[in-house]
């Protein structure tokens, strides 16, 4: 039908095929889809073809146990038809599962429809039958709110995590998820505020996990430097805050401005100290036991491998101990391992093993530019550093500034490179993280309708650079690059800094 309203169109579980425009898709069928790799499947191929600002409608699927699964998925709108067809068929939904409820001796439950039905009344009856279905309505209902809370507050992805466990088919499907990450990488925030808990096994996959270690190798480039240092993790982040990490600061002592410093860590393997402010690295929390597992040694051997491939040193210190230390050594790295630890005949060994490596060593430049340089390349990839700081440049506090005293760019409280539009016009010819813009000047937000080609790069919270005819900016992404150029509809960047272009 041609209609002048909002639309809605049915599609295949299965698509192939873009669908017509419409505002709505209804995923067919969605209840039958019973085996993980049909659900993930189905839902991952409406979502790639069909718009980013639609909404994708999957009926007859949502319980409180899988609705978190399926929002994560990337599932907008759910019914209630399987939790009133269960009621009516004698089934009991929490979100710990679904049993037969005339099995259970007793309702873990304390809703008012519960304590009805824990006082007597014929299981088998309209009554009783009446009592679930509202049962099985609230408890949905609750689980709906918990999901809205745990996207607020950015912990949707541990939530998730935590309740698949009710089910081996839900777990299946978020490894599956997992496996495709693309799809899961296209969609999730550079940045969040929330801390990244890595409580699963899952952890280790996800996006921000192997983003930031694709950009650690791909993007970042140590300085050149003649001694590598390598540390462990701390409970308190950013690591230099923490207690141990000032502790091995003072028994370096002079020698830091000879080597280089690089972190060990789960789940995000390698964090060069230049990087330790930024997303995951400063606020991340993984159950401490001192146990490496197989899949943890072996993710981070093969990134330590790939960065010692790419960034070479005349020697190393290695500052470990336990399971961590022995995963290294079994790599065959040739370095000087000091047993880590803390106490003060430790601080000692560190202190000896470092002095004689930077002996005769080549002294690094000013430890506060390298970790501008590194965050601009982290940021805005490879040479953007080089770009940022040519020419004159010195810190001030958390400022960058040219030689003329006029602001560069600022390290931000949650880790993040705020460029000014000066930054902004060192780095524009790179082609990066750019919003192109039609012939108007942007007031507040700018809209998707606005936007008419932007970075794919882009991911939500990202400093992104604005430029049209008319006009040259600053802001924050809000979607990602390919959102932007596909919606008509929604804020795209939410602007920082605009100043109009002069006419040629």
């Amino acid at each position: 039908m041609e209609i002048d309203g909002p639309k809605g169109v049915v599609i295949s579980p299965f698509l192939k095929e873009r669908p017509e425009k419409a505002d709505v898709y209804v995923l067919a069928k969605a209840g039958t889809l019973k085996n993980p790799r049909d659900l993930v499947a189905s839902v991952i191929a409406a979502r790639n073809l069909t718009q980013a600002d639609t909404a994708l409608f999957a009926p007859a699927l949502a319980s409180p146990a899988n609705l978190a699964l399926l929002v994560y998925l990337g599932v907008d709108l759910l019914d209630t038809t399987r939790v009133v067809a269960d009621g009516l068929l004698g089934r009991y939904h929490t979100r710990d599962g679904v049993w037969s409820f005339s099995e259970k001796a007793e309702l873990p439950c304390r809703c008012e429809h519960c304590r009805k039905l824990a006082e007597g009344c014929d299981k088998t009856g309209p009554e009783a039958v009446n009592l679930l279905v509202s049962h099985n309505l609230q408890k949905l209902e609750e689980e709906l709110l918990v999901v809205r809370d745990a996207i607020r507050s950015e912990t949707i992805r541990e939530y998730v995590e935590r309740q698949v466990r009710v089910t081996p088919d839900q777990t299946a499907c978020l490894r599956l998820l997992d496996q495709e990450h693309s799809y899961l990488e296209r969609r999730t925030p550079e940045h969040r505020h929330s801390t990244f808990f890595a409580n699963t096994s899952e952890s280790l996959g996800r996006v921000e996990v192997t983003r930031f270690a694709e950009r650690v190798r791909e993007r970042y480039t140590a300085p050149v430097c003649d001694v590598l240092l390598l540390l462990p993790c701390s409970a308190r982040k950013p690591y230099s805050t923490s207690r141990s990490h000032r502790l091995f600061a003072e028994a370096i002592g002079s020698s830091r401005r000879y080597l280089h410093e690089l972190i060990l860590t789960s789940p995000l393997a390698l964090v060069p100290r230049e990087l330790e402010e930024c997303y995951p690295a400063a606020s991340y929390d993984v159950p401490v036991t001192g146990r490496w597992d197989r899949e943890e040694r072996a993710w981070l051997c093969s990134c330590l491998e790939a960065f010692l491939k790419k960034n070479k040193y005349a020697r190393i210190v290695a500052h470990l101990d336990g399971e961590l230390e022995e995963a290294v050594r079994d790599t065959g790295l040739d370095a000087a391992y000091t047993g880590g630890g803390t106490n003060s005949l430790a601080l000692e060994k560190l202190s000896a093993a470092v002095s004689e490596a930077c002996r005769g060593a080549l002294r690094l430049p000013d430890l506060r530019l390298l970790r501008y340089k590194a965050q601009a390349d982290y940021y805005f990839g490879e040479g953007a550093g080089c770009a940022l700081l040519q020419g004159r440049v010195q810190v001030r506090g958390r400022e960058l500034q040219d030689e003329n005293k006029r602001p560069l760019a600022a390290n931000t409280p949650n880790g993040s490179l705020a460029l000014s539009l000066l930054g902004a016009k060192r780095l524009e010819p790179l082609g990066r993280y750019i919003v192109t813009i039609g012939d108007f000047v942007p007031k507040g937000s700018l809209l998707a309708p606005g936007v008419m080609d932007a970075d794919e790069q882009i991911r939500p919270g990202d400093e992104v650079i604005v430029e049209g005819e008319r006009a040259f900016g600053l802001g924050r992404a809000r979607m990602s690059g390919w959102e932007m150029v596909e919606s008509r509809r929604g804020v795209a960047v939410e602007l920082r800094h605009v100043k109009e272009r002069k006419p040629v």
